[in-house]
């Protein structure tokens, strides 16, 4: 049986959630944008989120291009590189937890070898072109 592409690692709610794909790429979802990630740039990005709950307010916390600063109890921004979210603490814990859950499948599901097998470089046919091979009749 053949893994599937995408697989949800972890879901806050139906507008925001994180899946993975066979290819290597991360892809957060978060509202109306999507933002893909290599994994080392997820797991890079998980990091700091982790780092920087654990710091209280006011606090910066940076990765490269990535950073939080958190400037009170009300507000915290996420930039990535030119993107900018801003989460009240809520959303940025459950984010923050969301991120954590989805390394951890990420772990899983990369030390069951689901990916391992190469994706056919044909894509199966579709049912449409299953009836163009079979007639139905010679007429």
């Amino acid at each position: 049986m053949r893994a599937p592409h995408f697989l949800r690692l972890a879901e806050i709610d139906e507008r925001r959630f994180i899946n993975a794909c066979r290819h290597g790429m991360v892809h957060l979802t978060w509202g109306r944008i999507t933002i893909r990630f290599s994994r080392d740039e997820f797991r890079r990005l998980a990091g700091l989120l982790a780092r920087s709950a654990d710091a209280l307010p006011p606090s910066s916390t940076r990765d490269g291009r990535m950073q939080v600063t958190c400037t009170s109890d009300k507000d915290c921004a996420l930039q990535l590189g030119s993107l900018r979210m801003a989460l009240s603490p809520k959303e940025f814990h459950a984010f923050g937890r969301a991120m954590q859950k989805a390394v951890e499948q990420l772990d899983k599901i990369l030390d069951a070898g689901m990916w391992n097998e190469k994706e056919p470089e044909d894509a199966p046919p579709t049912i449409l072109e299953h009836f163009r091979r079979h007639r139905f009749s010679e007429n």
